[in-house]
């Protein structure tokens, strides 16, 4: 083979390969990096300088993510818990996701991803007052984004209902924490524990306003099995675990159970705030 058919490549040309090179693999790191090295004080200001070179290369080749759902901190995981009653009283509650039900695993985490998505896009009803007298505007956008969560919600509500026809459902947010390393250290549980599982109430920020959700049962999901279960005297508020200040208790009835779930996010079993619709 001769030099004439295998050119040689010139020295600036391997320069300017190098440089874009160098250039994106530093839009793949800067925006995690980034997104880790954010604290209660802000963002680094070392950080964001490099990262303000390629801030605009990363979201143009939709590279700047923060990855925060896999490492170091993935944070709590979020489900729906549905409780599904038939004409005769027999209610079946069902968690969304669920590795029982949705398979193969692709399938799991399109639920899983919903739950979540259901969550982030969360708005409480009735805007403050304040917040409606001296901002109409930002009073309109969050009565729009309510407006937004409830149709999504609704969605959810009517899929089951079409698969389970004829039957009243019955929906909630569950919020499931992972313990600290503090926490484990001093007192090791599973990472399945009841305690672990947080129903979000669908209420408004400000206690006094009435509103629909706020008057309904932060628990609507009937738990005969539960209470059939207690001893005689027992009140199931009684035969709970201790919690701890602040923290709102997990669901009575059909306890989140251990499963397969637990895989992703040490058991993403979640139950959300209880949004009853008529059948």
């Amino acid at each position: 083979m001769t030099t004439a058919e295998n050119p040689e490549v010139s020295r600036r040309i391997k320069w300017l390969v190098s440089i874009l090179l160098c250039a994106h693999l530093l839009a793949l790191v800067m925006p995690p990096l980034a997104f880790q090295t954010r604290g209660a004080l802000g963002d680094s200001p070392s950080v964001q300088t490099l990262l303000s070179v390629v801030r605009h290369y990363a979201q143009f080749m939709y590279v700047d993510r923060g990855y925060a759902f896999f490492a170091p901190d993935p944070g709590p995981s979020h489900l729906i818990q549905a409780a599904i009653t038939d004409a005769s009283g027999n209610t079946v509650e069902k968690m969304i996701p669920s590795l029982d039900d949705q398979w193969p695993r692709l399938l799991y985490h399109r639920h899983f991803m919903l739950a979540e998505y259901l969550n982030e896009i969360y708005q409480p009803p009735n805007p403050p007052e304040e917040i409606a007298r001296l901002d109409p505007v930002g009073a309109q956008l969050w009565a729009q984004s309510r407006a937004r969560y409830e149709y999504v919600r609704q969605s959810v509500v009517d899929h089951l209902k079409h698969q389970n026809k004829g039957q009243r459902v019955v929906i909630r947010r569950v919020e499931h924490v992972l313990p600290g390393f503090i926490e484990m250290a001093r007192d090791p549980i599973a990472l399945n524990d009841p305690r672990l599982y947080r129903v979000l109430p669908d209420q408004a920020l400000d206690p006094a306003q009435s509103n629909e959700a706020a008057r309904r049962p932060p628990e609507a999901i009937p738990a005969p099995q539960a209470l059939e279960s207690l001893p005689a005297g027992t009140t199931p508020s009684s035969a709970a675990p201790p919690l701890n200040q602040g923290e709102v208790p997990p669901p009575i009835g059909n306890r989140v159970p251990p499963s397969a779930d637990n895989e992703d996010k040490q058991g993403e079993s979640n139950v959300a705030s209880t949004s009853e619709v008529p059948s």
